[in-house]
């Protein structure tokens, strides 16, 4: 099929064009390349270059005519969210609008939404896609508020909720990523910095089984919202004992306050993806940081 995938040149994205392009899928990125590289696409890989915000996107992914969508695209920092909501809006929201409007103006049959989870349900120890949303960032409520979009845009749409996605690719400098921060930091001596105590939990998700649970949705027929998650929790200090125990000792650890917006607790249930979709994660966490650092 013909795929085009918005953010396509970014962590998850290009992870999702890789195995898009083994299985013989014509596929489209479209990515402005402030967060994702060149570098991570596949060669024969056409690349849309613009800003999912930007007005023009439209007449461009209506030209592209893919047959599916997939949207990664995002402003993805909580942080960048709390000083600029307007530019989070733009880009979460009105990106999204975009996108939506360009597959309708070409008969696009599927759109798969990459959502977040744990923002979206703020704080739980094991949230179920039927709980109550607690959004505590603009980033969160703009991510909900674009999958209304999907749900009233009249495409069969699926909704990804991700847990704490991990593995290559991902980038130290942007949201998210602790297992990168925390991997970086320890290959090169530095300290180790955790805002808060270190006893916040996790769940964190392997990006390959990321890649399984999207495009399972994009397979289906099914219209939906599922967590794709492992279920268990896992906190930041146990984190930096399983990374410290593969890579090196910390030089130092070094505690600062919480950042706004930021959860304690996030945890997701994965049983609905399971019995819909028949997906189930492969990776536990051991599992995910030895592939991830081979």
């Amino acid at each position: 099929m013909s795929v085009l995938v918005t953010g396509g040149a970014g962590f998850i994205g290009s992870h999702i064009v890789d195995v898009l392009v083994a299985r013989g899928d014509d596929v489209v990125v479209l990515d402005d390349l402030s967060g994702g590289s060149r570098d991570n696409l596949p060669a024969q890989v056409p690349i849309l270059q613009i800003d999912i915000a930007d007005p023009a996107c439209v007449s461009m992914i209506a030209e592209a005519r893919p047959r599916t969508v997939i949207h990664a695209a995002a402003q993805v920092s909580v942080g960048h969210s709390m000083a600029d909501p307007a530019r989070d809006r733009e880009v979460n929201v009105v990106g999204t609008a975009h996108l939506l409007d360009g597959a309708k103006r070409c008969g696009c049959q599927r759109a798969i939404f990459i959502s977040t989870g744990g923002a979206i349900y703020g704080e739980t120890s094991g949230a179920s896609e039927t709980a109550i949303p607690h959004p505590k960032s603009y980033y969160s409520a703009h991510k909900y508020l674009a999958e209304r979009y999907f749900e009233l845009s009249g495409v069969s749409y699926g909704i990804a909720r991700l847990a704490n996605v991990y593995g290559p690719r991902q980038r130290s400098d942007l949201e998210g990523g602790v297992v990168s921060i925390f991997s970086e930091r320890l290959r090169a001596g530095e300290p180790i910095v955790i805002q808060g105590t270190g006893q916040q939990y996790r769940d964190f998700v392997y990006v390959t089984d990321v890649v399984s649970a999207v495009l399972a949705m994009l397979d289906s027929r099914l219209e939906g919202t599922w967590n794709v998650a492992t279920g268990t929790a896992t906190t930041v200090l146990e984190l930096l004992d399983a990374l410290q125990a593969r890579i090196a000792p910390p030089t130092e650890i070094c505690h600062e306050a919480s950042r706004p917006g930021d959860l304690f607790a996030s945890v997701l249930l994965n049983g609905q993806i399971r019995q819909d979709l028949g997906w189930q994660p492969r990776f536990d966490l051991a599992a995910g940081l030895d592939d991830m650092l081979r």
